[in-house]
């Protein structure tokens, strides 16, 4: 029987809602188009300003809270780790005029993007990684 892939949700900060439910969804569809071999995981972690600024400033020399993080592993059973600021979602899905779920799906989206690899320091890679964003929201299943 073949092991599944999983997107395990981890909310660490209660004050804010957990669209658990889309994640899982959209994080299965994504590694379905995407062609990632089964038995993979995704450790999800929706946090607080207060802990991503930590990891930023820790991982990336930035002392700041940022809105999405990703942590690539190199390991066969283990794709990476997505942290979230619930807060920082919050703020952006007012100034982008969407919902608080829907800007909580975007940034997964763009977590799990770089998690396949993607990433957009340069002008050109950038295009590439929002047009492959772009694809999850423009098609429904």
């Amino acid at each position: 029987m073949p092991v599944h892939s999983q997107i395990m949700i981890h909310h660490q900060y209660e004050s804010l809602p957990s669209p658990a439910a889309a994640l899982q969804k959209m994080g299965k569809k994504i590694l379905k188009k995407e062609n990632v071999p089964t038995g993979r995981t995704v450790s999800v972690v929706l946090c607080s300003d207060y802990m991503i600024k930590k990891l930023n400033t820790t991982y990336r020399k930035k002392e700041k809270a940022t809105d999405v993080l990703s942590f690539c592993f190199d390991d066969d059973d283990f794709l990476g780790e997505i942290y979230i600021s619930l807060q920082r979602a919050k703020v952006q899905a007012r100034r982008f005029g969407l919902t608080y779920d829907d800007e909580v799906l975007r940034l997964f989206v763009h977590g799990m993007i770089h998690l396949l690899g993607y990433d957009h320091i340069k002008e050109k890679d950038r295009i590439i990684m929002e047009a492959k964003e772009k694809q999850y929201f423009d098609v429904e299943d």
